[in-house]
């Protein structure tokens, strides 16, 4: 499964990377047949945030490490010179915890599950 990671680099610098997560056959639920499953990640608490059409921020560095699944609408961040584009059934990896962060702009409004590491 791919998955879109936003972290801080080296140079303190925000940046996005593209990750991958595998799949292996397992028995997740017996007696239902095997299915792909990933490795287990670790997880404190699941929030879901609202964010309407129009919705923008400056750059802010993300409040902890943090899964975010997009269920619903369209928008864009920008880390360090790059602005990528998310949308539905899109994944996110956030851990740039630390300055100067990412910024966000919604298209449409946005429902979005995070999973707070």
């Amino acid at each position: 499964m791919h998955y879109i990671r936003i972290y801080n680099s080296d140079d303190g610098t925000a940046r996005f990377g593209d990750e991958e997560i595998a799949f292996t056959n397992a028995a997740f639920a017996p007696p239902a047949p095997p299915c792909g499953v990933s490795p287990p990640l670790p997880a404190r608490e699941v929030l879901f945030i609202r964010l309407p059409a129009g919705w923008t921020d400056p750059a802010h560095p993300a409040p902890a490490r943090q899964w975010m699944l997009v269920m619903s609408g369209r928008g864009e961040s920008t880390a360090g010179d790059e602005t990528r584009q998310w949308g539905p059934g899109d994944t996110l990896l956030v851990e740039d915890t630390g300055p100067p962060g990412h910024a966000t702009t919604v298209f449409e409004e946005a429902v979005v599950a995070v999973v707070r590491c």
